[in-house]
């Protein structure tokens, strides 16, 4: 089975999978990454992928970017109201995480060069294909995540120990299922398959013809998108794995993350 993370000796990794097409003999580089992660991590990354660009691979990378103004011109009103939902949910988890562990988000320190190209959807592909009464009723479960009594330090601290458990647990090669068993909601289900499977096919589907490629990419896309290149006839190769950074004690966090989640609501 393929995996998204691990941890070894308290550090988090994400890995680094060269695929070699049967026939052809064309590679696929997917780097898999983590959207926060010591600053040194994002400057390890660049260096390699810049690396392998400069040895002939077309670098290929995820990021929802946004449609052209003429077609959110033409949107509809409740599409507009969900336009930047998804985007909003993610960050402030990440904002928090990030001041609790020292840590930095990708988007603020990992630039992307303008030789690389964007094969992801744009914004209002996701909004449409995830329906925007979906992605609404997200924000307002997401929103009263953090809609507690804690205060900012304590409200860092809760979402820095929970990073501590749940990297862990992603680590788990059961854990994707447990996973899908326990998400019973329709609009979360609706939401995952377009977040992760609708743009994994996407991704495969835009990827340069005829050339090395470097596929830079969240890693809990990486079973998808490893799965779709066995179908069109890529094989694994090997793995490196990278340094994100240290990760809280494991029963430290537990104490915490209990500590302070009857304050949510």
């Amino acid at each position: 089975m393929m995996r998204k993370v691990r941890v070894r000796r308290g550090v988090l990794q994400t890995p680094v999978i060269r695929y070699r097409h049967r026939h052809t003999g064309r590679t696929v580089t997917l780097v898999g990454t983590a959207h926060v992660g010591e600053a040194s991590y994002y400057d390890r990354l660049h260096a390699m992928v810049t690396r392998l660009e400069a040895a002939g691979a077309v670098v290929c990378y995820e990021w929802i970017g946004p449609a052209a103004a003429e077609e959110w011109a033409v949107a509809s009103a409740g599409e507009r109201a969900a336009r930047d939902v998804s985007r909003a949910m993610g960050e402030a988890t990440f904002r928090r995480v990030c001041r609790s562990l020292g840590w930095a988000e990708q988007g603020e320190v990992f630039r992307f060069a303008p030789s690389w190209r964007n094969v992801d959807m744009t914004d209002l592909e996701l909004v449409r294909l995830a329906r925007p009464e979906t992605l609404r009723g997200l924000r307002e479960a997401f929103g009263d995540v953090w809609g507690s009594s804690l205060t900012q330090d304590r409200a860092d601290a809760f979402a820095g120990a929970a990073a501590g458990v749940v990297f862990r647990l992603v680590s788990l090669d059961w854990f994707d299922l447990l996973r899908h068993i326990t998400t019973w909601d329709d609009a979360s289900r609706q939401f995952n398959r377009v977040e992760v499977e609708e743009r994994n096919a996407h991704a495969l589907a835009n990827l340069p013809a005829g050339a090395d490629v470097v596929l830079l990419w969240g890693a809990g896309h990486l079973p998808g998108l490893a799965a779709g290149l066995k179908q069109a006839g890529h094989r694994r190769q090997g793995t490196t794995w990278m340094n994100v950074g240290r990760l809280p004690a494991l029963w430290a966090s537990i104490k915490t993350v209990a500590k302070y989640l009857p304050a949510l609501r």
